[in-house]
């Protein structure tokens, strides 16, 4: 769910669009805004900074995500920044086309087509659709915002069972059914996709007697397989639905993720872990594995799209993602500790803090950003670890930054973390500041 997240921006709706479809993204704002939604759009009249900044809030704290989709926002990289940032944050997302889904999707890349190729769209590429499609649209949309609205915002955002999982990660995706894509002609295409089919969580194919799933179907009495094997029968079942619905090479994207995230390059798997991956088979689809791992690769894909951003509105995410508490987050913001840019590696050190708690693994890793180069990374990670009290070999890291760093706002900062840590060695330390501080007092003071 998308919720407050100590946003100064917070709205009903945020619209993505590229700056050719201006005009239709203002004259869609206003039936938004007729509907009584307060909807945040970037307004050609705000001061870039501002705007910058407040888009990435306004991502983060939205109810729903709408994206105009044209030729233009398919090749435009803030789009799929936006878009990706969405989906980490679990807003509803509405695909508004200005052209027909065939003439568009040729030109997304590999990671927006995995996303937006399953999502029901609202088609707009006549005039006359603006008037016949846009009640299903505001009914479509108005439905998720009355939902959302009602929902209480959970203390941790964790993972819950039944849920589709990216590392711990919720994923809310809305898919349509594969055959019914395939067989669109181009009169249903004009239609309103999400009129017909509801918005959730994915669609499962009918009930039936049968109940075997692709290790059933494929490795039946084996409670384990080789990796070998276990890859030959998914290209076997899976690659031509894996071409026909995306590209040629994404079998491969999946087949990576498969071994090295999912089995963690296990050259042998087990049922336990394929059970654990799949987290039952409640609905008895007959491709629950696949169904999962096409949604993982969704969320693998939209973490990847935020943490590789290259405008400022990365430098927001960053500040924002510190209130997630997935693995995922984590896994992220550890790899923005190595960034180019100093900032970037200041403000992940403090997220990472916010969203990994006291983890002995989170601790080790800010500890080591005590000996950046930058002294404002430096002063983060003595601020970071103060926050999370850890104790121990963080309280001796922090001290030595306290006696020995030669940019006196560092000591500052080691000195603050000390009196918030309270342990023995913080004690010691603070006693002999205040006893050092009381002494110069004392020397400064003139003699009467």
């Amino acid at each position: 769910m998308a919720g407050p997240l100590g946003s100064e921006v917070k709205c009903d709706i945020m619209i993505s669009y590229n700056q050719a479809d201006l005009k239709f993204t203002q004259k869609l704002c206003e039936k938004f805004e007729e509907q009584g939604w307060t909807v945040w759009y970037a307004r050609p009249e705000m001061e870039q900074r501002q705007m910058l900044s407040q888009k990435g809030e306004a991502i983060l704290s939205c109810k729903v995500f709408v994206i105009i989709m044209s030729e233009a926002t398919a090749k435009d990289p803030r789009c799929q920044d936006e878009l990706a940032l969405s989906y980490i944050s679990n807003s509803s997302i509405f695909p508004v086309g200005l052209k027909k889904f065939r003439d568009i999707s040729p030109l997304l890349d590999g990671g927006m087509k995995l996303m937006l190729a399953k999502i029901n769209w609202s088609f707009f590429f006549k005039d006359e659709h603006f008037e016949s499609n846009m009640p299903a649209l505001l009914t479509s949309i108005g439905k998720d915002i009355k939902v959302k609205s009602s929902e209480e915002p959970p203390e941790e955002m964790t993972s819950s069972s039944g849920v589709v999982q990216f590392h711990g990660m919720n994923i809310n995706v809305s898919f349509t059914d594969d055959e019914n894509d395939a067989n669109m002609t181009e009169d249903e295409e004009s239609t309103d996709r999400s009129a017909s089919t509801p918005r959730g969580p994915p669609l499962q194919k009918k009930k039936t007697l049968i109940s075997y799933d692709f290790w059933e179907r494929n490795f039946a009495g084996k409670d384990d397989v080789t990796w070998s094997d276990f890859k030959k029968k998914f290209e076997a079942d899976y690659k031509e639905k894996v071409t026909r619905t995306y590209e040629q090479d994404r079998m491969k994207t999946f087949c990576n993720l498969i071994y090295k995230d999912i089995f963690n390059l296990s050259k042998s798997i087990t049922k336990v872990q394929y059970d654990k991956f799949c987290g039952g088979n409640p609905d008895a689809d007959h491709h629950r594995f696949y169904h999962r791992l096409e949604e993982y690769a969704i969320g693998y894909y939209a973490m990847r799209e935020v943490f590789d951003m290259e405008s400022s509105l990365r430098l927001t995410t960053i500040q924002k993602l510190g209130s997630f508490t997935f693995p995922a987050v984590i896994n992220g913001l550890t790899g923005m500790l190595k960034d180019d840019d100093p900032n970037i590696r200041a403000v992940a050190t403090i997220a990472l803090a916010k969203s990994g708690r006291a983890q002995k693994s989170t601790v080790d890793r800010i500890i080591g950003m005590l000996e950046d180069e930058d002294r404002l990374v430096r002063e983060s990670a003595c601020l970071a670890l103060g926050s999370l009290k850890a104790g121990g070999k963080s309280e001796e890291a922090v001290a030595n930054r306290w006696r020995n760093d030669p940019i006196k706002s560092v000591r500052e900062a080691a000195e603050i973390s000390l009196r918030r840590m309270g342990g023995d060695l913080a004690q010691r330390c603070i006693y002999v500041t205040d006893v050092l501080s009381s002494e110069m007092q004392a020397l400064k003071t003139p003699m009467s």
